[in-house]
């Protein structure tokens, strides 16, 4: 390995990001000057207390000895503050750092904040650590091998074993340089793993924002996912402004592409007031915030119990936020996190929780699901689907389609993972057997579901169909909407729509219309059932949304009222008509057309909501029969009354099919 000046245009450089922890004045910032020849501490009022406040970043550059192209590597620092009363700024510091060094000063040894962040760097889930021990000037050997004792004991309390320790001096420079050869050889070989497939869509992380004159707006933090090239666009997570990439710069380095891990600036054309520390900027199709997710949460002290009540110090990323949880679980593994300030996040963020009055570190965990249900949240069936989704995405996917018998969220699952369309429909691809993919309109959404639980739907329709048959042999079939509720099916209507027509076109079952039937069966149908079929469901199809009154078809098919009667009621059962009011029956594919130009008009109201009014001027359909159909809505639960006005309640598959 060899020093190297800084380059423009580096295509393909690397970085090991390493963040100092450690007690006040025990000498993060000089020994960070001494590996870099850079003074982090550029506040006046850093430099006349002579302790950190602030983040501080520096670099050093060298290129790898031994490597067909002599790759350069980027050795960076984020130097923390050791003072308690800056805690704030030491977790923002140390929330994208892929290592850390611990600087414990020999004279002193362990100290509260020495305890504090390893506690925090143990709960962000940083498992690689080098000790420096300082001011090994000021004592003798003996003192020296007692820290290194006292440590040995510590750390692997806080779970974190074998670490190289380098006794040192700032003043007079001694065990400096082996401590940078080792920090060197550490990025080194970050470099020669292999570089994972770029499956995630760009998420970075703001740390810092200002405006340089001539220049504009430049933020500067992580890229924690995915990749930017110049000229991208992303969205500010909170406002869901664009913003365009113009430059990118790493240290004094101009290059063209960033890769996830590494830290960078961004010269971009927001205001810089409108994008602050603890921002995110992200690729559109992920652009997506919540205010309540459900996490894992290690506690720091076994005995700690949550408080629904209370509200905690929630650190994520860089932001600081204040929160409630809710535990789900009576170990406290799983919590329900709420915040009233939208947050950008995705599963296996870490963050780290403070008591209330942000004394104390009680706790850190990571993201599990942004999607929480609004019924259930701790019941034994959403605990499961936590459980089994706490992995990566392969796994993970594989894990919730073996317990998931009504489909997996393609769509969710894609945001709470941050992944690429493309990377998505690879790791379907891979599962074996290959799960069923039920798409929506948007062709970016829908459901997938494991072939194991599309048979036991196609099983049990089979059963329901072959019970409805020897029931009532009259009759042709049964509606989407009668099977469903008899299939006690509680998921997307449209998935189950396209799974029965998965099964139509598999001749596992047939449809007549909109009846669903075995294949061999054949109907012995009444003289009824003949004669709404010959006579009556013409008429209702050619009528349209005012159908005849029952008087009226009487009237229109010659046939006496008590029989017409029996004919619809016979009709209703089988759901090959709906009866809306008294004397008013539609077909279902007419009803489902109504629903539809409901829901329309509801999104073009204000806050959703509708008059009858605004119904019958928009339809076409008398008052009279428009609050007729409005009232069949209400009772069936799709929609609701709302003093003069009316709102949607559901989607109209989950009613109509």
């Amino acid at each position: 390995m060899s020093d190297a000046p800084p380059q423009t245009n580096i295509s393909d450089s690397r970085q090991l990001m390493v963040a100092t922890a450690g007690h006040v004045d025990h000498g993060k910032s000089a020994l960070v000057g001494q590996l870099t020849g850079v003074e982090t501490d550029t506040l006046q009022a850093e430099k006349e207390r002579g302790l950190t406040i602030n983040l501080g970043y520096a670099y050093h550059h060298f290129r790898s000895v031994g490597e067909p192209t002599a790759a350069l590597i980027t050795l960076g620092f984020v130097d923390v503050p050791g003072h308690t009363d800056f805690i704030h700024n030491m977790l923002a510091g140390v929330s994208s750092v892929d290592s850390a060094l611990l600087v414990v000063a020999s004279d002193d040894g362990i100290m509260p904040q020495t305890r504090e962040h390893l506690v925090i760097l143990s709960l962000l889930g940083i498992k690689q650590l080098t000790v420096a021990i300082s001011k090994i000037d000021k004592v003798d050997e003996f003192r020296i091998a007692e820290v290194e004792r006292q440590l040995c004991e510590l750390l692997p309390t806080f779970k974190f074993t074998a670490p190289n320790f380098f006794p040192l001096s700032n003043v007079s420079g001694k065990g400096v340089s082996e401590l940078k050869t080792h920090l060197m050889m550490l990025a080194a070989e970050k470099l020669t793993h292999k570089t994972k497939p770029c499956n995630q869509e760009a998420r970075f992380l703001i740390d810092r924002s200002f405006s340089v004159k001539g220049i504009g707006t430049v933020v500067t933090g992580c890229l924690r996912s995915g990749q930017i090239g110049t000229g991208d666009q992303l969205v500010q997570g909170l406002s869901g402004e664009t913003a365009r990439v113009r430059s990118i710069r790493v240290d004094r380095d101009t290059i063209q592409t960033l890769h996830a891990g590494q830290r960078a600036a961004l010269n971009i054309n927001l205001d810089q007031t409108s994008v602050k520390r603890g921002n995110w900027l992200l690729a559109r199709p992920i652009h997506h915030t919540v205010t309540r997710f459900d996490c894992r949460v290690q506690a720091a002290e076994l005995t700690h119990r949550f408080k629904p009540s209370a509200q905690y110090h929630f650190y994520h990323g860089c932001g600081h936020y204040l929160v409630n949880i809710r535990p789900l679980d009576p170990a406290q593994v799983f919590c329900q996190i709420l915040s009233p300030i939208p947050l950008s996040i995705a599963y296996g963020d870490r963050f780290i929780i403070r008591d209330p009055a942000a004394a104390k570190t009680l706790a850190g965990g990571h993201v599990v699901d942004l999607f929480v249900p609004r019924r259930g949240r701790a019941s034994e069936a959403r605990l499961n689907t936590l459980t089994a989704a706490d992995h990566p995405a392969q796994s993970g996917l594989k894990n919730l389609l073996e317990i998931s018998p009504l489909g997996v969220n393609l769509k969710q699952f894609r945001l709470n993972h941050a992944l690429r369309q493309d990377s998505l429909e690879k790791l379907l691809a891979a599962e074996d057997p290959t799960p069923i993919v039920f798409k929506t309109e948007d062709k970016q959404g829908g459901y997938c579901l494991s072939q194991l639980h599309y048979q036991h739907w196609c099983d049990r329709t089979r059963v329901l169909l072959t019970d409805f048959h020897r029931e009532s042999p009259s009759e042709i079939g049964i509606a989407e909407s009668a099977l469903s509720n008899q299939l006690n099916y509680s998921g997307s209507h449209k998935m189950l729509s396209q799974m029965l027509e998965l099964m139509h076109s598999s001749g596992l079952v047939g449809r007549n219309g909109t009846l669903f039937h075995l294949p061999d069966h054949q109907a012995q149908l009444s003289r009824e059932q003949l004669e709404f079929q010959e006579k009556i469901q013409p008429l209702l199809k050619d009528a349209g949304s005012v159908p005849p009154r029952t008087r009226e078809l009487v009237e229109m098919t010659g046939i006496p009222l008590k029989a017409m009667n029996r004919i619809l009621k016979e009709a209703g059962r089988s759901g090959s008509v709906i009866q809306v009011a008294e004397n008013r029956h539609y077909l279902p594919e007419t009803i489902s057309e109504l629903a539809s130009f409901t829901e329309t008009l509801a999104n073009q109201g204000e806050d959703g909501a509708f008059t009858v009014i605004a119904f019958r001027d928009a339809s076409g359909i008398g008052r009279n029969l428009c609050i007729e159909i409005l009232e069949y809505f209400d009772a069936k639960g799709f929609t609701r009354r709302v003093g003069n006005a009316r709102i949607i309640r559901t989607q109209k598959e989950n009613i109509f099919g």
